[in-house]
Protein backbone atom coordinates (compact mmCIF):
# COMPACT_ATOMS: atom_id res chain seq x y z
CA UNK A 1 0.00 0.00 0.00
CA UNK A 2 1.48 3.30 -0.91
CA UNK A 3 1.85 6.31 1.37
CA UNK A 4 0.77 9.71 1.24
CA UNK A 5 4.47 10.45 1.60
CA UNK A 6 5.37 8.59 -1.25
CA UNK A 7 2.19 10.37 -3.17
CA UNK A 8 4.04 13.31 -2.36
CA UNK A 9 7.32 12.48 -2.87
CA UNK A 10 6.60 11.41 -6.62
CA UNK A 11 4.51 14.44 -7.42
CA UNK A 12 8.13 16.54 -6.29
CA UNK A 13 10.33 14.25 -8.04
CA UNK A 14 8.07 14.06 -11.19
CA UNK A 15 7.94 18.20 -10.90
CA UNK A 16 11.55 18.84 -10.55
CA UNK A 17 12.19 16.19 -13.39
CA UNK A 18 9.84 18.05 -16.16
CA UNK A 19 11.54 21.32 -14.89
CA UNK A 20 14.71 19.81 -15.63
CA UNK A 21 14.10 18.14 -19.08
CA UNK A 22 11.88 21.18 -20.36
CA UNK A 23 14.81 23.67 -19.92
CA UNK A 24 17.41 20.70 -21.74
CA UNK A 25 14.44 20.27 -24.49
CA UNK A 26 14.12 24.43 -24.78
CA UNK A 27 18.01 24.53 -25.60
CA UNK A 28 17.33 21.61 -28.47
CA UNK A 29 14.67 23.60 -29.61
CA UNK A 30 16.97 27.05 -29.73
CA UNK A 31 19.32 25.09 -31.73
CA UNK A 32 22.50 23.32 -29.48
CA UNK A 33 24.93 26.00 -31.52
CA UNK A 34 23.17 28.44 -30.95
CA UNK A 35 22.85 28.24 -27.15
CA UNK A 36 26.28 27.62 -26.76
CA UNK A 37 27.13 30.92 -28.52
CA UNK A 38 24.93 33.07 -26.22
CA UNK A 39 26.87 30.99 -22.91
CA UNK A 40 30.23 32.10 -24.42
CA UNK A 41 29.27 35.14 -24.86
CA UNK A 42 28.05 35.69 -22.05
CA UNK A 43 30.96 34.46 -20.41
CA UNK A 44 33.52 35.85 -22.31
CA UNK A 45 36.01 37.57 -20.06
CA UNK A 46 34.66 36.00 -17.02
CA UNK A 47 35.64 32.38 -17.49
CA UNK A 48 38.07 30.44 -19.86
CA UNK A 49 36.30 29.54 -23.10
CA UNK A 50 37.87 26.19 -23.30
CA UNK A 51 35.56 25.89 -20.03
CA UNK A 52 32.91 27.63 -20.88
CA UNK A 53 31.94 26.08 -24.78
CA UNK A 54 32.04 22.68 -23.98
CA UNK A 55 29.27 23.75 -20.82
CA UNK A 56 27.57 25.01 -23.46
CA UNK A 57 26.87 22.42 -25.57
CA UNK A 58 27.02 19.73 -22.97
CA UNK A 59 24.27 21.62 -20.87
CA UNK A 60 21.52 20.64 -23.03
CA UNK A 61 21.83 17.13 -22.73
CA UNK A 62 22.24 16.88 -19.31
CA UNK A 63 19.68 19.07 -18.16
CA UNK A 64 17.31 16.10 -20.34
CA UNK A 65 18.81 13.10 -19.06
CA UNK A 66 18.33 14.06 -15.56
CA UNK A 67 14.66 15.16 -16.35
CA UNK A 68 13.80 12.11 -17.84
CA UNK A 69 15.67 10.11 -15.28
CA UNK A 70 13.74 12.01 -12.06
CA UNK A 71 10.56 11.87 -13.96
CA UNK A 72 10.24 8.29 -14.43
CA UNK A 73 12.23 8.02 -10.80
CA UNK A 74 15.24 5.79 -12.64
CA UNK A 75 18.68 5.57 -11.02
CA UNK A 76 16.89 8.62 -8.55
CA UNK A 77 19.83 8.77 -6.45
CA UNK A 78 22.91 9.40 -9.54
CA UNK A 79 20.04 11.56 -11.02
CA UNK A 80 19.76 13.35 -7.76
CA UNK A 81 23.50 14.03 -8.04
CA UNK A 82 24.03 15.56 -11.34
CA UNK A 83 21.03 17.80 -10.54
CA UNK A 84 23.59 18.96 -8.07
CA UNK A 85 25.79 19.44 -9.97
CA UNK A 86 24.05 21.12 -12.42
CA UNK A 87 22.90 23.52 -10.17
CA UNK A 88 26.59 24.36 -8.73
CA UNK A 89 28.13 24.95 -11.73
CA UNK A 90 24.78 27.02 -13.07
CA UNK A 91 24.63 28.56 -9.30
CA UNK A 92 28.55 29.74 -10.06
CA UNK A 93 27.87 30.76 -13.65
CA UNK A 94 25.31 33.49 -12.58
CA UNK A 95 27.07 34.37 -9.48
CA UNK A 96 29.73 35.16 -12.02
CA UNK A 97 27.61 37.36 -14.43
CA UNK A 98 25.47 39.26 -11.02
CA UNK A 99 22.36 37.96 -11.47
CA UNK A 100 21.41 37.55 -7.91
CA UNK A 101 17.83 36.64 -8.65
CA UNK A 102 18.13 33.52 -10.27
CA UNK A 103 20.92 32.77 -8.03
CA UNK A 104 18.16 32.55 -5.15
CA UNK A 105 15.62 31.04 -7.76
CA UNK A 106 18.95 28.13 -8.04
CA UNK A 107 18.91 27.64 -4.06
CA UNK A 108 15.56 26.40 -4.43
CA UNK A 109 16.06 24.16 -6.65
CA UNK A 110 19.03 22.65 -4.27
CA UNK A 111 16.39 22.63 -1.50
CA UNK A 112 14.00 20.26 -3.20
CA UNK A 113 17.22 18.09 -4.15
CA UNK A 114 18.01 18.46 -0.88
CA UNK A 115 14.77 16.83 0.53
CA UNK A 116 14.65 14.44 -2.63
CA UNK A 117 17.26 12.90 -1.44
CA UNK A 118 16.45 13.22 2.04
CA UNK A 119 13.81 11.29 1.75
CA UNK A 120 15.00 8.60 -0.70
CA UNK A 121 13.30 6.33 0.30
CA UNK A 122 10.12 7.52 -0.03
CA UNK A 123 10.41 6.66 -3.75
CA UNK A 124 7.63 4.28 -3.99
CA UNK A 125 6.00 5.44 -7.70
CA UNK A 126 9.62 4.97 -9.43
CA UNK A 127 11.03 2.75 -11.64
CA UNK A 128 13.83 2.28 -9.10
CA UNK A 129 11.41 0.61 -6.94
CA UNK A 130 9.94 -2.10 -9.98
CA UNK A 131 13.77 -2.48 -10.42
CA UNK A 132 14.18 -3.57 -6.63
CA UNK A 133 11.11 -5.69 -7.29
CA UNK A 134 9.19 -4.07 -4.40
Amino acid sequence: MRTSREIGYALLRVTLGVLFATYGIGKFRMGIGNFAGVIEKEFTGKLPMVLVSPFGYILPFAELLVGVLLTLGLFTSLALILAGLLMIALTFGMALTGQAPVVAQNLTYVLVIFILFWALESNGYSLDRLRQGR
